[in-house]
Formats: C-alpha cells, structure tokens, sequence
C-alpha cells in the first residue's frame, strides 16, 4: 500500500507549547543543529593556518554528530595575510550559521605619544575595531568613520546592522536600529529607546588616550592609572546584579605606527579585547529610517482578480490532501464520528481513577463540567455543528517498562516505504495498539474507509516536562512503519500528559505563572487537546517558532493554532469546510455578523487562481463571547487585551505550488507558513498601523482590531500583496459593533 511520497517519510513532529505561543514544527529527519564549537579561539595570527571546519559542530534531529567539511563552509572571505576581521558561513540543509574572525598581528614599540596624538580628533577617526570578551565566542565588529558608528553582529545565527550616526542638522545623535526584516528605526538621543539601544555598544573612545600616563612593558603600553583610562575610553561598567565595576588593567598594543589592540581587565576578572584593523579605509552609508521597507517595493497597481463562481475550486484543505496522494487525512473535519483515546501508564506510575474521570470531562464533558470547553464541544462550536467527535476513552494502557525507557530509546528502523528513526513514543503507540486489537474493533476508528486508524490519542502518566519539553510534552506525529491492526495502518497520533488538563485551574504545580495563574471558573483545561486535534485535522501552527527567520509576522498569539486561546480563525474554518467566505470582486457594501457565533467572512481576492489556494484578504467581525469569553476576559489576555470587538483583516498567502517543499524544514503542506517562510500563511493586518505587534511586545492588542470609520488607506496608504503590487482597492468599515461590521470595499 503507497502510503506517502518518499519526502513524507522524513517524519515531523508538532510539539505543543502551551501558553508559549504554539507548537514546535520540525522534521526528525531534516533538520539540523548547527552550534559554535566551544572552547575554539576566534582570534587568529597573521599567516596562521586555520582549519575553520573545527569551529562547526553539526547534528542531525536524531542527536548524530555530522561530520563538517569543507564544501559546507563559504570561505571566500578569508584572508589571514594581514590584521582585520572577515566571516566564515556553514550552511546545511538549508540552515546557515556565520562565525566573525579577527586577525592579529604582533605589535612593537614606538613613540606611543605621536601615535595617540593622531587619533585625537574624533572627527577625522577611519578604522575597524573587533571587540570580543576573553574565553567568550562573543563578537562584535565596529566601524567608525568620523563621527559615525558602524556595529556589526551575529545573534541566532542571523546578521544584523545598527549605527550610531551624528546628524549636523539636529546637533545630536541617531540611534538606527535594524528590525528582522530589514527596516530601521532611528531613535533620537535622550529618547529611552536611543539610551536603551545605546548601553549595549560596546564603543572605545582612543581620543581621550593622549591625557594619560603609559609605561612599556615589553609590546604593551600599560596605563598607570587603568580605572581613570578605562572609564574615560571605555565608559563605567556594572555586573549583572548592577553593582559597580572599576578597571584594573589598560594595556595598548602598536603595529606599524598604529594601534593595533587593546586589553581592559575590570575588578571581576572579564577582559575585553578591542582589535584594530583597516585604518584609513572604513566607509558606509547610512540606510533609510524611520521603519522604510526596501522590499517589497510598490511596483505598480494589482490589476483586479478573476473570480468565477461557476468554475471555482470548492476544494478545502482535505480535499488538496488526498489530491496530492495523501493516504490519510487525520481527522475527518466534517461528520459525526469516534475517536480513539488511550490513557497510557508507564511501569511504576500511577493513574487514579480521579485521573481518568478528569480525562473524560476534557474531552467529552459539558461547560458546566469543565468551566470552559471540552474537545468535543468546542468543536461542536467552532464548527457550527459540522463536527461532532465522541472520544472513547479506554481502559489504562500499562506500558512494558519504565518512563525512561521510552524517553532514553532511539533506533532506526527500515520500513517498505524507507529507513527512519524511530522514538519512544512511537514504541507506545505500537504497545498500545497490540494489546486493544485483541479488545477492540480499531476498523471503527477508521470514519472514511481510507484503511487508517484516523488518529489516536495517547495521554500518558509521567509529569510533563516544562524546562526541557521534550519528550514529556504534547506533539502530534506521524507512525511511517509498515505494521497494521485489525487491517488498519496507524498514522496521524498525538502524545501528551495528564499534567496539561491542570493548567490554569489552581490544580498544577509547574512553578510557572503562565501554566499555575488560576483562569477563574477553569475546572479542567482541555486547551493543549484542542490545539493539538487541530494538527490532527491537519491545521500548522500560526505561530513562529524561529524568531529570526522568515516574515516574522502572523496573529500575535490571538488564535487556537497560535498560543491555544479562543476560537479558530476564519481561514482555519475555511479550510476544514466549517464556512465559506463571500468573495468580494467588485464595489459593494457588505454586512456580517460575528464569525465565532455566525461564520461570517469576507474573500477579497489579491493572486487568485479561483480557489482557497491562492492569496487574498479575509475580513470578520471578532467579538469576546462565546469559545473567545474565557480567554478574553483573563487580564494581560492575548485575545487584543480583552476588547469586547473589533473588525479583523487577515492576509493569507496559501499557494500549494509545490507542496510539502523539501526545502522547507518547517513542512508545510502550503509554500508558506508563520515561521520560516518569506511571507507569512495568515497574518494580522494591524489596524494600528504596525508591523510585528511592535506595542504589546510581540502579541495583538487592542488597537489592532479596526473600528468605526477606519479605512484601509488611511493606515497603510501602500499596502501591497506579496509581489510588490498595490491593492486596487480600499476597505471601509463604514460600522462596528457587537453585533455586527459593515464594511465599503471599493475598486479603483
């Protein structure tokens, strides 16, 4: 039986983290971990030779070391044949990590006074200083030409640019900082942000070395006095409990008649070293502020969309599953059917039977029951009445041996459809569904006939793991071995602990605000289940989970499929078949009611191929009742800070061009997602005008939702789609209430 393309079989695995925006998305096969090599000094000699392959260290999803060579390393910047600094990138599997080197030469005494003297003028300064700390792999690079400032750095692997300009006009400084996506913010001096951004430079002031006393010490020249030198060059400096340090060691290397290094040792023992290079050739120009994009730039106006409603793809998000030879779908999202949940204990747990009775309130009970949802009403829910799950908790699974057991094993398996590795859990599920074949009917959890066990829950009895989250904590994964039950193939499972139904309802004891603040009326939280049923109707995580890669940009928390708050959004309910937008392709006026209690939506089409997989805008009126009530009225609430409504304009970007891209480790069934990719699947148009949820640090807020009299235009008066193109049109939302938005689309 074919039962994926050879792609698939490299498993991924979506591990929940609940109240921390989401879930991990990650290949167990593909991806890879590329760290710094500890211990390795980055700071070579001139002539050295280097083998810059040790400076790498590589392993694969399984925990294997890969061997690094030297066709994964660009070294074509390299150059040890002077003083200076250049970068070296590895780059695997689509994953890159760049290391700064700084070259050294030998220094040599001289007439220290001449050379400090031409350094006096701060306005005539032309040089690159490399500033590392002593037995740290920190790095960071400044280039100084005049009075401006130049700081390169690395963070997570990703480049950065700031600078710190003098603006003559003004007669102060500009902090220009560098976001993640490339724009920059320029923060006036005396402004918090210019003072925050400005404490974190690590600059050297060599115009001030002239007024102080040095004696030779064989190449160095050593300060007599090192705490005046270092705090006049070097500024004051506090440890991390914000007491006071004093510098106790100043000395300066020459080479060639200039500085060529400098060593600063503060009372704590941390030397800093500041390493001269290119004197006389530095020279940058300052980028455009003030949040300027440079891509994508607005190339001209989108011309108007086709949509014909005679000819348009129906086809939901199961429908492009099975099209693209998908044997199974997960959960069905439509229809009325069992699934199959099975409490598992590991040998020398306990599960009581209070545990068991709280497991089937989660995912079957009432409101009344659970003070909130349970899997099987939210559903009910957020689906209108389309889905309608009954769990079937069975009796408890006693697991062979102990936790560690499975938590230590890792083996790799062959299979019909290919090698891969498998892991602890997947040895439970196999376990469990041994012993119920000789129990149970398993066909009966096969709801659509595909020949696979839908899915299958497995709650187990070990305490989550909230610092290492790991193995014990919630993901749902695919089984790619070649074993059946009751002639069924497992495939689509979820793995989690009982722990995760005591969040939030006084009950758990994790040591941590955001899983222990009791959620008033919370008796038995059903959130990471419901989340997690999600994936298994193949829903990806909204959130991102590589800060620093991709768009940066999606829901800001205000989602089930981001930090497992509220309703699903309307997208998620497009593509499981719940509702269906109204697509707008010409000027009218529209009224809908709220999406969480009426499945109101509006499609305005921006690339369309006449089909949900394309891109466009969708518009809903949010409101704080119903599945969002619990969520919205918690203070500090991701659901925009608890306003009560709010119009929404999501930007989806779902294509299916090459689905299940190999060269994205995220894997998507769509070509983008909310974490890796150039542009976002479903963002959060901010009616604020921001970008990024730049004022409630990183999560919607209130002003993100758009009110009476809002107009498109008028907060983004270039909004473009994602090739550049303005929008041939306007959004007016001409009234917003509880009940109800009306909203002006208009065509240019």
């Amino acid at each position: 039986m074919k039962k994926k393309t050879l792609f698939a079989i490299l498993a991924i695995v979506l591990a929940c983290a609940v109240g921390l925006g989401g879930c991990v998305f990650q290949h167990k096969s593909a991806a890879y971990e590329i760290t710094r090599t500890p211990d390795m000094s980055y700071w070579l000699e001139v002539g050295e030779e280097v083998d810059f392959t040790q400076y790498f260290t590589v392993k694969n999803a399984d925990g294997m070391e890969i061997k690094v060579t030297e066709d994964m390393l660009d070294l074509s910047e390299v150059d040890l044949t002077h003083p200076g600094m250049f970068e070296v990138t590895l780059t695997i599997g689509g994953k890159s990590m760049t290391i700064a080197f700084a070259v050294r030469e030998g220094g040599g005494a001289g007439d220290l006074s001449d050379v400090l003297d031409a350094y006096a003028d701060p306005e005539t300064r032309n040089f690159t200083v490399t500033v590392s700390i002593v037995g740290d792999s920190y790095l960071d690079v400044y280039d100084y030409a005049g009075l401006n400032v130049r700081n390169r750095y690395a963070y997570d692997g990703v480049n950065y640019v700031d600078y710190l300009a003098y603006d003559t006009t003004l007669d102060c400084y500009e902090f220009y900082y560098q976001n993640d996506d490339g724009t920059y913010d320029v923060f006036e001096e005396g402004s918090t942000d210019f003072e925050e951004c400005y404490a974190l430079l690590q600059l050297i002031d060599v115009s001030v070395l002239a007024d102080f006393s040095f004696t030779l010490e064989g190449e160095s020249y050593v300060a007599e006095n090192p705490a005046a030198v270092g705090s006049a060059a070097l500024g004051d400096w506090m440890d991390e409990e914000g007491d006071s340090l004093s510098w106790t060691g100043f000395e300066l290397t020459l080479a060639n008649g200039k500085i060529s290094k400098v060593v600063a040792t503060m009372s704590d023992g941390t030397a800093s070293q500041y390493v001269f290079s290119n004197h006389g050739s530095v020279s940058f120009t300052l980028p455009n502020g003030g949040g300027t994009t440079p891509t994508p730039t607005p190339s001209g106006m989108m011309e108007r969309q086709t949509y014909n409603p005679s000819s348009f793809d129906n086809g939901r998000l199961q429908d492009k599953l099975v099209s693209v030879g998908e044997d199974s779908i997960g959960l069905p999202s439509t229809g009325s059917y069992h699934a199959l949940v099975i409490p598992v204990q590991f040998q020398g747990d306990t599960v009581s039977a209070a545990q068991l009775e709280r497991l089937g309130i989660a995912f079957n009970g009432t409101e009344e029951q659970t003070g909130w949802e349970s899997v099987k009403t939210y559903y009910q829910k957020s689906s209108y009445g389309k889905l309608d799950i009954t769990f079937d908790i069975q009796d408890v699974y006693v697991t062979q041996y102990g936790a560690s057991h499975y938590e230590q094993y890792s083996t790799s398996v062959d299979s019909e459809f290919g090698r891969y590795n498998q892991t602890g859990e997947e040895v439970v599920l196999l376990e469990a569904l041994s012993h119920y074949e000789n129990e149970l009917d398993l066909t009966q959890y096969d709801f659509n006939d595909d020949g696979m066990i839908d899915a299958v829950y497995l709650i187990y009895s070990s305490p989550v793991d909230y610092q290492e989250g790991d193995f014990f904590w919630a993901y749902t994964t695919w089984y790619f071995g070649d074993n059946t039950y009751d002639n069924c193939y497992p495939y689509y499972y979820f793995f989690a602990g009982f722990d995760f139904m005591d969040e939030n309802t006084g009950r758990s004891h994790v040591g941590s605000d955001t899983y222990d603040k009791p959620i008033d009326g919370l008796k038995v939280n059903a959130s990471t289940f419901i989340h997690e049923t999600g994936h298994l109707l193949g829903l990806d995580d909204y959130y991102d989970y590589y800060e620093n890669e991709g768009s940066n940009e999606g829901l800001g928390g205000a989602d089930m499929m981001d930090n497992t708050v509220g309703d699903h959004d309307v997208y998620s309910k497009t593509m499981l078949g719940w509702l269906t937008p109204t697509v707008v392709n010409e000027s009218k006026t529209v009224t809908i009611r709220s999406s969480t209690e009426s499945g109101g939506a509006l499609l305005i089409p921006l690339k369309f191929d006449n089909s949900y997989f394309s891109e466009y805008l969708l518009i809903d009126l949010y409101t704080n009742t119903g599945l969002n009530a619990l969520h919205a009225g918690q203070d500090g609430s991701y659901l925009y800070d608890g306003r009560p409504f709010g119009a929404r304009i999501y930007h989806v970007s779902s294509s299916i061009e090459t689905p299940y891209n190999e060269e994205d480790e995220y894997g998507s069934f769509t070509d983008y997602n909310n974490s890796t990719t150039k542009y976002s699947l479903i963002k959060l148009v901010e009616a604020d005008g921001e970008k990024k949820f730049a004022s409630s640090d990183g999560y919607a807020s209130r002003s993100d939702l758009f009110q009476t009299g809002d107009k498109l235009s008028e907060i983004f008066p270039k909004y473009t789609r994602n090739d550049g193109k303005l929008l041939c049109f306007d959004i007016s939302f001409d009234s917003v209430t509880a009940d109800s938005v009306t909203v002006t689309v208009t065509f240019y």
